[in-house]
């Protein structure tokens, strides 16, 4: 029997890491950054939220202008 897929999350220092971003820039930006939960005292970000955030981005990057 197959165990229910449940989401997984990220640290923001591994998602920055992952994308070469610095946490200070990450913070800076936050309005532009995946959304952010906060698990056990520390931010996290689902893995859906992220590959969403992608898919953003290249979008932008597609048509050269900023989502609203």
């Amino acid at each position: 029997m197959k165990t229910p897929s449940r989401p997984t999350s990220s640290s923001v220092a591994d998602f920055c890491e992952r994308h070469g971003i610095s946490e200070p820039t990450f913070y800076r930006r936050r309005s532009d950054m995946p959304r952010t939960i906060k698990i056990g005292g520390q931010l996290r970000i689902i893995d859906r939220d992220e590959a969403d955030w992608i898919e953003v981005k290249q979008a932008e990057a597609l048509t050269g202008r900023v989502a609203a």
